[in-house]
């Protein structure tokens, strides 16, 4: 055998030490079986639901199949009609039966959703606003806010398909005042009442945070609310389970404090979720839940969270003495930081956010600004913005930016986040529940921020090349392979038979964040700049630093 054909089949160097092998395969062999363990428990849940409705089962004590000739299987039948609509918001298809120039079959119920109706309007008003557009199977439903008794939206059911698109034609005309929004409903009569909360993909939620196959473990629900998340964790909780409830809401913690009366298995802590860490100091938890974002009964409430609906320019979840509302807010940030909270938290066009600031600015000037309720400062960001492309008022964005800013929810978010990777277990999830692109981006970036290296990662493979060539000078390159950080499952959204439930869900997005153990991807970033002399990257300043957000007080 000649020199080259020795060198060819000589083995390569491994680019891993045998100890840093067997970590990563005990880390993998453990997520295996975790996974195995929670398919089967939903494979025999999924078999206890089929014996319950009567249907056989395989295998056991069934009749033996007789002998014969084999039958050819029967066609299977045409697949059902979906009703109309979806859960899939930018399906090209809803969106052209939303305007009405869809020209396929449209499946009963003939029922339309109505936004942007005048906060006053009538049940009879309504009727009259689609008169002669055909026979209503039903009379006009109207959601009215309970304290205020404004109109919020509405729903109208038509008798055929060509009533449906006789009022899909309707979309944008006037009524009181306001253009109506007409779209095709996609949870047909399925309203949900003021003031109430129905949790979103509570299943799911259940199933991340595996208390099926842990039903005595200790558990978080960092975002209490009216408790909705939480029942459904207690159903499925053992008798010697725990469960810690978080929330800054007073009337949240009046309805978690008489849950805990009636199951002792659930405690209140009337504090952030980001405080989870000092809260149950040296309690190694199993699971964590977030659902960020606001809650039904608040939003429908009277803190001024609503363009529509006048009231004070609040927006706390945090009622108590010496907490700033909106307020307080607007008259402390400056014409530049509002316009960065504008458009950092709501979306706003550069230009829209500047000239939203500077309306605000001279309403401070003259004096009118403390004299504002939500309606009258609703309609000073509208003039200031101008015409809105959206179907929404011109000022959702706007409120949306001041409440996120004033109970500094993002902020709060990534505490949280690290908070719960603190007091997990290894392998253990945080499940986080977000309803915005926003939102979801404060997740991902943390997740991203925090990701364990896996094996076959660029920066991986290099620090091993580099460690190996550099085993002298070890310290030059050292990062800590026991670091804690996260792995992260696919994200999930909210099926089609739930947002037929419940029509609020179909904004949900589902982030399950597993904590991990090993080397993070942002130290390896920061060991590959300093050996290789990289610059830094062009970093901006935080969100909430730029947006002038106060810090949680103590």
């Amino acid at each position: 055998m000649s020199d080259v054909e020795a060198a060819s089949t000589k083995p390569k160097a491994s680019k891993f030490t045998p100890e840093e092998k067997a970590a990563h395969a005990a880390r993998v062999k453990e997520r295996e079986a975790a996974k195995k363990e929670r398919q089967r428990l939903k494979k025999a849940k999924k078999a206890e639901e089929r014996a319950a409705a009567g249907a056989p089962e395989s295998g056991g004590d069934a009749a033996p199949k007789k002998k014969g000739k084999k039958r050819k299987a029967a066609p299977a039948p045409p697949p059902a009609a979906k009703p109309a609509g979806g859960h899939k918001t930018y399906d090209a298809t809803l969106l052209k039966k939303a305007k009405g120039d869809y020209d396929g079959p449209l499946s009963p119920p003939y029922e339309v959703f109505l936004k942007y109706l005048p906060p006053d309007a009538t049940e009879a008003q309504v009727e009259a606003f689609f008169a002669g557009c055909g026979p209503l199977a039903l009379k006009p439903k109207l959601m009215r806010d309970h304290k205020t008794g404004r109109v919020i939206r509405g729903f109208v059911r038509f008798a055929d398909e060509a009533g449906i698109r006789a009022a899909l034609r309707r979309d944008l005309a006037r009524l009181g005042g306001r253009s109506v929004s007409v779209t095709v409903a996609t949870t047909c009569g399925t309203m949900q009442a003021s003031g109430t909360h129905t949790p979103a993909m509570f299943e799911e939620c259940v199933e991340a945070l595996g208390v099926e196959w842990n039903p005595d473990g200790v558990y978080v629900d960092g975002t209490f609310g009216r408790g909705g998340h939480t029942r459904k964790i207690l159903e499925k909780l053992g008798p010697k389970g725990t469960l810690h409830g978080f929330d800054m809401d007073p009337e949240a913690v009046a309805v978690g404090e008489q849950l805990n009366k009636e199951d002792p298995r659930f405690v209140i802590h009337h504090a952030p979720f980001s405080s989870m860490a000092a809260v149950l100091a040296g309690v190694a938890v199993d699971g964590v839940l977030l659902d960020i974002g606001i809650s039904s009964p608040q939003l429908d409430g009277g803190r001024g969270f609503k363009p529509e609906v006048d009231g004070p320019l609040d927006m706390r979840f945090d009622v108590r003495e010496g907490v700033e509302d909106a307020m307080g807010y607007l008259r402390r940030a400056s014409r530049v930081e509002l316009a960065a909270a504008l458009e950092t938290y709501g979306g706003e066009r550069p230009a829209a956010a500047r000239r939203i600031a500077d309306a605000v600015a001279l309403a401070k000037k003259d004096g009118s600004l403390a004299r504002m309720t939500t309606r009258p400062f609703a309609d000073l960001v509208e003039r200031a913005k101008g015409k809105e492309y959206q179907a929404m008022h011109p000022a959702k964005m706007t409120f949306q930016a001041l409440r996120i800013v004033v109970n500094r929810e993002y902020l709060e978010l990534e505490r949280g986040l690290a908070g719960a990777l603190e007091v997990l277990k290894e392998g253990c999830a945080v499940a986080v529940l977000t309803w915005k692109h926003s939102e979801c981006q404060v997740v991902v970036d943390f997740q991203t921020e925090n990701a364990v290296a896996a094996w076959d990662a660029p920066l991986a493979q290099w620090h091993a090349k580099f460690k190996a060539k550099h085993a002298k000078n070890a310290a030059k390159c050292a990062v800590d392979e026991a670091a804690v950080g996260c792995s992260v499952d696919d994200a999930r959204r909210p099926s089609d038979a739930e947002i037929q439930r419940n029509s609020r869900s179909r904004s949900a997005l589902l982030h399950v964040t597993r904590k991990a153990t090993g080397p993070r991807l942002a130290d390896l970033e920061r060991v590959a700049a300093a050996c290789l002399g990289w610059d830094d990257h062009d970093r901006r300043a935080p969100p909430h630093v730029r947006a002038a957000v106060l810090e949680p007080q103590a």
